[in-house]
């Protein structure tokens, strides 16, 4: 009965990571236009706020700008997606009984490996193409979902500690009275 419990702990540990490589799945199978549609809505809210970098009367000076923006945002769309992947990797892993290092190592290999197979993906996707750039930006972005998670962890581990070693003050009773 403890077996089976336990496996059913790590299958469902792991629905949230499978859940979040499908949404990247789907988002590769979107066309280069579509793609660029959805993550230039952010790039046009940032041209939109009048950033002071940005020349309004340089149409040429907007359109690099644009390109710039546009490059940064879905860079950190990237690793934004990978990081929270690699900390859903790291959670699925604590299913298992294996060390921390270990744990973490084989979040990031679980993820490179997955940004590989989705840039591959790409290559069937009319307008996309698989970028070696981009598997490495997934890593990083992996690497920093579990630096972030590890640091966390560090902290709520202090936190407790220092909560632990505090007294607790207990109410004084009122002498002579009720």
């Amino acid at each position: 009965m403890k077996s089976k419990k336990l496996a059913g702990r790590k299958l469902w540990s792991a629905v949230p990571m499978l859940l979040l490589m499908a949404v990247i799945f789907s988002f590769s199978a979107k066309t280069a236009a579509e793609s660029s549609k959805s993550s230039n809505v952010f790039v046009e809210v940032l041209m939109d706020e009048r950033l002071p970098w940005v020349e309004p009367d340089n149409p040429v000076r907007q359109e690099s700008m644009r390109e710039t923006l546009s490059f940064l945002v879905r860079k950190c769309a990237h690793m934004t997606e990978y990081a929270v992947l690699a900390m859903l990797a790291l959670y699925w892993l604590f299913s298992f009984s294996i060390p921390y290092g270990i744990r973490c190592g084989l979040a990031v290999v679980i993820c490179a490996c997955y940004a590989a197979g989705d840039e591959y993906h790409q290559t069937f996707v009319p307008g996309r193409s698989g970028e070696l750039r981009d598997v490495l930006v997934d890593t990083a972005g992996a690497l920093l979902g579990i630096l972030f998670a590890t640091l966390l962890g560090i902290m709520i581990k202090r936190w407790k500690k220092r909560l632990k070693a505090q007294p607790v003050d207990m109410p004084q009773k009122k002498e002579g009275g009720v």
